[in-house]
């Protein structure tokens, strides 16, 4: 298989992977194979000229027809995100033909014999299609298994309930407030790599920054992937220190309601 030679914007994009990478799995939220990444590139790739025939075709079936001739980069079904200090060998990227009846490979897996996008490809294509149409201007996709945040979704009464998961997360640290500012979706327990998940995903992803896969994990977007990875990172460290708190033997009295209004009111937040 032929790779196809990458712009600038596209191996910048890329190598930013690489390094936000490195952060989620020091952070111990990628076991195994654990989490996955996607980036539009439709628009940074730009006009593809390449012999087809040369790169490997994948059928799929049941795919939106809107993603005609769009242009991904994926991490790989199977690959681990340490892997990624080497993407050319952990990720492809990927276009689908017109039709949307398949993709080409177009670029990625160096070395390996049948390298195929993430298994939850179906999520964030049905997501990065959804974010085209946001005025958040966001082109990337980011799942991962953040420790405290999953922690926190098996929670007999918080994952239960969605605006007080926000004010316990919110109230733990004024940062939280501010820089996920619309706070968590909480999603019910659905099969990994289910349509019935992605489509729970793209609804959420709506209203919020970052959408909590209960007992799974969080998945989050932004303009890039360091965007994405610090929503989550930001939203962890309010699980975080409650769990520690809980764990300390006592519960948090957390900042008061008029203490995160002044902070709304302060920083501007929507």
């Amino acid at each position: 298989m032929k790779n196809i030679i990458l712009n600038s914007a596209v191996e910048k994009e890329i190598q930013k992977v690489s390094k936000t990478a490195k952060l989620i799995w020091e952070k111990g939220w990628a076991e195994r194979n654990g989490g996955n990444i996607s980036i539009n590139l439709t628009n940074m790739a730009g006009n593809i000229s390449t012999d087809y025939s040369k790169h490997q075709y994948i059928n799929v079936s049941h795919y939106p027809k809107d993603l005609s001739k769009k242009v991904f980069f994926v991490t790989g079904t199977g690959e681990r995100i340490r892997d990624l200090k080497k993407p050319e060998e952990a990720s492809c990227i990927i276009q689908f033909d017109t039709e949307v009846n398949g993709y080409h490979i177009l670029w990625g897996g160096v070395g390996k014999k049948n390298i195929r996008p993430t298994s939850e490809l179906i999520s964030h294509a049905k997501i990065q299609l959804d974010l085209e149409k946001s005025p958040r201007k966001y082109t990337t996709v980011l799942h991962s298994h953040p420790t405290e945040m999953i922690c926190l979704s098996h929670h007999p009464t918080l994952s239960k309930n969605e605006e007080a998961f926000n004010n316990t997360i919110w109230s733990m640290l004024p940062e939280v407030r501010i820089f996920v500012p619309r706070g968590v979706t909480l999603l019910p327990y659905a099969l990994p790599g289910s349509e019935t998940l992605a489509n729970m995903t793209v609804e959420g992803l709506r209203n919020r920054d970052v959408a909590v896969w209960l007992k799974h994990g969080a998945l989050a977007a932004g303009k890039d992937i360091m965007e994405a990875f610090d929503f989550l990172d930001v939203a962890n460290k309010g699980c975080n220190i409650y769990m520690k708190c809980l764990a300390s033997g006592f519960t948090p009295t957390g900042m008061t309601k008029s203490e995160m209004e002044e902070l709304v009111k302060a920083f501007k937040i929507n």
